[in-house]
Parts: C-alpha cells; structure tokens; sequence
C-alpha cells in the first residue's frame, strides 16, 4: 500500500505549474460553454421542428374576393373531411400582418397588398396524412391554393441542428484534447523542475506509485479550482448572453431560455477536469519515472 509524500515545493512557488489552475479554469470554461450550447440549440431546435412537424400551411391567392372566400370554405370542409387532420384555422388579418410585419415593417401590412388567405392546419401525430392525395383533391378545386408542409425547410434546418451540435461535440473534444496536452507538459515540466528531488525520493526507498500519486493530488486540485471557477464564469456568460438576446429576433423566433436540468448537468464539469488531470497526471509521471529508472 501507497502512503502519501510531500515533496512538492508549495502551489505558489511551483514555477513550473503555478499558472496550471487559470488555464484550467479557461480550457472548462470553453467546454462547458460548448456544451451547454449544444444542448440548448437541441432543445431549442427540438421545440421548433416538433411544432412544425405536425403543421401544414394552406394559401389561397385566388384575387377575386368572392371566388377566394367560397375557396376558403371548400377546402376547409375538404381538409376537416380528411383523416389525420385535427384542426383547420384560418387566420385572420391581424395574424397574417403580425407574420409580415417583422419582414415588412410596423405599419406597412396595407389592404392594397395582394396578402393570401391562409389556413393553419393540425396534422394528428399519430395517424400519418397522404398529403399527395390532399395535394391532388386541393389542386381540383382551383390552381391557386396552395400546400406548404414545411419538410423542405425542416429537411435544411435539421442538416443545420446536426451541423451545429456535430461542431459543438468537435469544440469539446479539441478542448479535452488540449487539456490533456497541457497537463502533460505541466507535468513533464514539473517533474524536470524536481528531478534531483525525486532522485533522491527514490534512493530513500520512495516508490513510483507514491511519487505518482504526490503529482496526482497536485493536479486533482488545480482542475477542481481551475474548474469551478471557469464554471462560475459560463453561467455569469450564459445568463448574460440570455438577458441581453431576450429580445433578440422578436416576432420571428423565440430565444431559448437556460433549461435548470441541463444547467445542473454542467456542475459535472469542473470535477471530469479534475479526473481528466489526475489520470493525464498520473500515467505520464508513471511512464517517465519507469524511464528513469
């Protein structure tokens, strides 16, 4: 059994590793802010595409006022007829101009524009609609309706989701990678700063496990206070960065809020960089002092 030795000069004096907790701080800081991203972007994309998914949107631009109006109510009745349809609502001007607005300006949603009646249709989510088949009973009452089920875009926006959250995974593992970089050289360059004094650990009878485990504790601790206080700058980030975006976009997207679960997950951070720099720690000082020997 191991027993612990202390040789190491005190963190303050320790030239070789004293500003290891900072850049620790900065490396959790980057992870957790790629993390917390991620999982905010999918639960945010996530909300969105379930709200579209079930959605299809219906314009008539028939110009004829009279001839739209019966259009309107003929394929309402046709829609409301068709399995797998839940609800149809049409929208009225106040809705369809809170929808132009953000594009067109407060105020400039006129009655002279060629605006379309449309219809909000709910889709069950449990029972699959042919929307070829609507498509072709739609097509028969006039040339001038329209179907939109929003699988075009939703197709782009999903590609972007995985696109953004791939990146996000990537930006973590490059994090890791260079923490485990840098607790390298910390150590290697630690222990050339006290060569003679485990030399002398070992012709006193020192084993490698104890001289391993002296640098493991060292490096425990600069991850865990290098940890959270990185961690303590994300949220300051994040609940900033929420704040000022609250009304970012207004009209058009709505802002994801910092889900608490998630948040939670994150006080995990500063401890896998203190178990990320104990084992980095630990295997290179095994591996170099079984070189020395």
């Amino acid at each position: 059994m191991s027993h612990k030795v202390h040789f190491l000069p005190d963190e303050k004096n320790h030239e070789a590793t004293r500003l290891l907790p900072y850049v620790m701080a900065v490396m959790v800081y980057l992870s957790a802010l790629a993390l917390m991203g991620g999982m905010v972007l999918h639960k945010g994309f996530g909300a969105w595409t379930d709200t579209l998914s079930n959605k299809l949107t219906v314009q008539i631009t028939e110009d004829d006022p009279e001839k739209r109006a019966a259009q309107v109510n003929e394929v309402t009745a046709l829609l409301k007829a068709t399995p797998g349809i839940v609800e149809v609502r049409r929208l009225d001007d106040q809705e369809i101009a809170q929808l132009l607005e953000p594009w067109l300006g407060a105020g400039n949603v006129t009655n002279d524009l060629p605006i379309p009646d449309i219809l909000d249709v709910t889709m069950s989510q449990s029972l699959k609609v042919n929307l070829n088949a609507v498509q072709s009973m739609v097509a028969q009452i006039s040339d001038n309706i329209h179907l939109d089920d929003h699988q075009q875009w939703l197709g782009r926006f999903l590609r972007l989701m995985d696109t953004v959250e791939y990146t996000a995974l990537g930006i973590l593992f490059l994090v890791v990678l260079a923490t485990v970089c840098i607790v390298i050289f910390g150590t290697k360059a630690s222990m050339a700063e006290n060569r003679e004094t485990i030399a002398i650990m070992h012709h006193l009878g020192a084993q490698d496990a104890m001289i391993a485990r002296a640098y493991q504790d060292r490096f425990m601790k600069y991850g865990l206070k290098g940890g959270a206080f990185g961690l303590l700058l994300t949220y300051i980030t994040l609940i900033s960065l929420i704040y000022l975006s609250r009304d970012l976009a207004a009209g058009l997207v709505t802002i994801p809020e910092m889900p608490l679960q998630e948040g939670f997950i994150l006080l995990i951070v500063p401890f896998f960089a203190a178990l990320i720099s104990m084992v980095t720690a630990r295997i290179t000082v095994m591996r170099d002092l079984g070189r020395m020997v």
